[in-house]
């Protein structure tokens, strides 16, 4: 359930004083920048060790400058305190304490995100004539999975006629698990795990080709054998949640041989690795939109434990390695607790 914090945080953010007076030096320098925007209780050593977790071929440690470079356009710097008048100036929510600054380049797609697109971090509305692309929208996606994980916020950077924008990311919106692992489960062998805590889950039918498939495929391939037994390269498990809520839809477990691994994963282990995605699907695909209602918190917030408890057991069942749906390492005991 969403914290009084962080509702106080989103309110802060969504109703900013226009009146914000006079720029100070600190703010007149901020501007062009995004920034990460950090409260008391967070330093910049905890920033560092999230991006390492990201791109962990970067040392998480500042230069001589105070910065980093994530990229060759791109680079990160320790930044500033903000004392109360910055904070005016640049229409922050009072909790911000500190700025990381990102400086990297302004790519865009050429189009408005159509209206249909809903993104859960408010992006759509905050670039209504092209969404962030390439570079910028790599170094945005990075800065806004730190802010989710720490709870905090992303000021974008000034452009003509559009008003300030600070987005502060729902920590419960992304709820998925992907999980790694040098070994394949069977079907059967997962499903017995996921049974633990979701005993009305099944597998889902898989295709069985029809005769006149069969008979072209042996005409094709002279080898073709089609008495011979199916070789699995992947499969789903489904656990439906009409006991939760009839919106909450289903949980998919998806097995498959891993054609890309994120860089903390390929850093630690060796490919081929078998990927267990478990997935959630609400009925009514309203789980990235944002402002969400209580009601619908609530169920995602159970809907979330199940996926924490069925991705805990299939972590240790596969001795793999586990990320959070914005791509920060977790553990077992992490999804139990």
């Amino acid at each position: 359930m969403t914290t009084r914090r962080e509702l106080r945080m989103r309110r802060q953010a969504a109703e900013r004083v226009s009146d914000t007076g006079v720029d100070t030096d600190v703010s007149a320098d901020l501007r062009g920048f995004h920034l990460l925007l950090l409260d008391e209780g967070v330093e910049v050593s905890d920033v560092l060790a999230l991006v390492h977790n990201r791109l962990p071929d970067i040392t998480p440690r500042l230069d001589a400058n105070g910065q980093l470079k994530l990229s060759r356009h791109s680079r990160l710097s320790e930044g500033v305190d903000l004392d109360a008048a910055t904070i005016a100036a640049l229409e922050l929510p009072d909790w911000a304490h500190h700025a990381v600054v990102i400086d990297c380049p302004r790519d865009r797609e050429p189009v408005p995100p159509p209206d249909w697109f809903s993104d859960a971090d408010g992006l759509n509305t905050a670039f209504p004539s092209g969404l962030p692309d390439r570079e910028e929208e790599r170094m945005l996606s990075l800065i806004l999975g730190v802010a989710s994980r720490l709870h905090t916020g992303v000021r974008l950077a000034d452009e003509a006629g559009l008003p300030t924008r600070v987005l502060v990311p729902d920590p419960e919106a992304k709820i998925d698990l992907y999980l790694y692992s040098t070994y394949w489960l069977e079907p059967e062998v997962a499903l017995s795990l996921v049974r633990k805590h979701a005993p009305h889950a099944f597998q889902q039918a898989l295709p069985t080709p029809d005769e006149a498939v069969l008979a072209q495929a042996t005409i094709d391939d002279p080898l073709f054998d089609a008495s011979a037994p199916v070789i699995l390269d992947g499969y789903s498990l489904l656990v439906p949640l009409g006991d939760i809520s009839e919106a909450a839809g289903i949980i998919e477990v998806r097995v498959s041989e891993a054609d890309w691994v994120p860089p903390i994963i390929a850093k630690h282990l060796q490919m081929p690795l078998v990927e267990y995605h478990v997935h959630w699907m609400d009925t009514e695909s309203k789980r990235y939109q944002p402002a969400q209602t209580r009601r619908f918190r609530r169920m995602r917030n159970q809907v979330a434990s199940l996926v924490d408890s069925i991705g805990a057991e299939l972590l240790i069942g596969s001795d793999g390695t586990g990320l959070d749906e914005t791509g920060f390492l977790v553990t077992s005991s992490q999804l139990r607790s």
